[in-house]
């Protein structure tokens, strides 16, 4: 679902502090169903955060590619549908034991989780739609 940010929409979310951008960021993923992660053709990208090893993720293609530059140069934003992240991604960051760095931001700390509890916030977050 194609989704359009303007520059001051960009602006005032890299604004948010690291739970707002983790709030707007779930809701944004069950609205639109689609998580955003960059990748190149070696595949995803993976950051350090914290001293763990974490795939970054945000909830719009535009914001995602405010991190193409540096080593992630060669990346493009690359959404994967909900129901595959929930499916596939979940457990396989979850097997290979990394965190979700969700909607990190270049200039304030990170809001880090594990796979599963994403997962289940996200299905939470779904589930509250769905009941109004």
């Amino acid at each position: 679902m194609e989704y359009a940010l303007t520059a001051d929409d960009i602006k005032k979310l890299s604004e948010m502090d690291a739970e707002q951008r983790y709030d707007y960021t779930i809701n944004a993923i069950v609205d639109l169903e689609e998580v955003w992660i960059l990748a190149d053709d070696n595949g995803f990208v993976l950051m350090t955060a914290e001293d763990q090893t974490c795939i970054p993720v945000w909830p719009h293609a535009e914001i995602a590619r405010l991190w193409v530059s540096g080593d992630w140069a060669n990346c493009q934003p690359h959404a994967v549908d909900l129901a595959t992240w929930l499916d596939k991604w979940t457990p396989g960051l979850h097997n290979d034991e990394m965190m979700v760095a969700v909607f990190p931001s270049q200039n304030a700390p990170d809001f880090l989780v594990s796979p599963e509890e994403l997962a289940e916030t996200l299905l939470d977050a779904g589930n509250d739609d769905t009941e109004h």
